[in-house]
């Protein structure tokens, strides 16, 4: 987590986004930078401040150090899974969808992305827009 007083603008700047009040409209919020500047940090935080707010639906640190978190094959079908336990009718939705394609994690990323997170998310109605973090994305 940030110390107290640090990186107040980027934190600031990401609530923003993530509250749908920031001037800048976009998809995703993207933090890049060379390593060891605190990037990991950052998304700690984020992801503090909104499980506090209830805003965050799904998370996925990608490590070297851990099999389980330098699979790339593992992060969406986790994000999935998350959003299942954030979102009970997406979870619904999800098994749905899971019954007529058995097969879904052993298609391209793409595939994935669009049928275990698009697609059920466009089915449920919320006013609410789900925080997925993802962290160092290039260790996997």
């Amino acid at each position: 987590r940030c110390t107290a007083g640090t990186r107040e603008k980027i934190l600031k700047d990401i609530e923003e986004w993530a509250d749908g009040t920031s001037p800048v409209k976009t998809f995703g919020y993207w933090i890049c930078g060379m390593a060891g500047t605190g990037k990991s940090t950052i998304a700690k935080s984020v992801c503090d401040t909104m499980k506090s707010r209830k805003m965050l639906a799904a998370t996925f640190f990608c490590s070297r150090q851990f099999p389980e978190c330098r699979d790339h094959s593992k992060i969406i079908p986790t994000i999935a899974y998350q959003m299942a336990q954030f979102s009970p009718s997406f979870g619904r939705v999800l098994v749905t969808i899971l019954e007529g394609n058995p097969d879904i994690v052993s298609k391209p990323p793409h595939e994935q992305l669009e049928i275990l997170l698009f697609e059920p998310w466009l089915k449920v109605v919320s006013t609410q827009s789900p925080v997925i973090v993802i962290d160092a994305l290039d260790e996997c």
